[in-house]
Formats: C-alpha cells, structure tokens, sequence
C-alpha cells in the first residue's frame, strides 16, 4: 500500500479557520462592549446636562428667580448628580437672567 504524500494536510486547515472565526467573533464582541459602554458615558453626560437644566427651569417657575448658586439649586430642587463622575459649573449673571450652566465629565484617575 502507497502512503499518501500529502495525507493529513487537510486536517489543520479546518482549524486555523476555526481559530480565524473564533479571533474575528471574540475582536467584534469586545469592540461592541466597548461601543456600548462609550454610548452609556455619553448618555449620561447627556441626561446630567438636562437634569440640571430642568431643575434650573423648575426652580425659575416657582420662585421666580433663579438660585444663586448650584448649592442652593441643589437644595431647592432636590439634584442629585453624581459629583464624583460629573463636574457642573453653574455661572450666573443675575437672578432674572437664566444661568450658563455646563457638565462636563471629569477623567478618571487610574491607581
């Protein structure tokens, strides 16, 4: 009986191109994760800015001026923004001019 010259050269292609669609899946789920947790912080940088400006507004509506400072929006309006993830500068001109209120995302600080 002859042996084959090239018997068992069909026997590691299958599994490179497992390994191949295993790496390609294992790179797009990783990426997704990290889409979706780039998503989330925009997200809720964007729901602090409108928190802050409703309660700005609410507190107008029913006292007629606005606070004259965050620590004062805070306590009339009940805000609650996570101060250790958000920075919220609150610059205001006059009690019947609406304040120039930003949020800004602060970095983390890696140990």
């Amino acid at each position: 009986m002859k042996k084959r010259k090239y018997g068992d050269r069909g026997s590691w292609v299958p599994m490179v191109l497992g390994l191949l669609v295993f790496a390609a899946v294992a790179v797009w789920m990783v990426r997704g994760v990290q889409e979706a947790a780039e998503v989330s912080d925009r997200e809720g940088l964007r729901m602090a800015e409108e928190a802050v400006n409703r309660a700005v507004v609410s507190c107008y509506s029913l006292e007629g001026v606005y606070p004259a400072s965050y620590e004062d929006l805070k306590a009339k309006s009940g805000l609650a923004i996570d101060e250790e993830k958000y920075a919220v500068f609150y610059d205001i001109f006059a009690s019947n001019i609406r304040p120039d209120v930003t949020v800004i995302e602060l970095a983390e600080v890696e140990p």
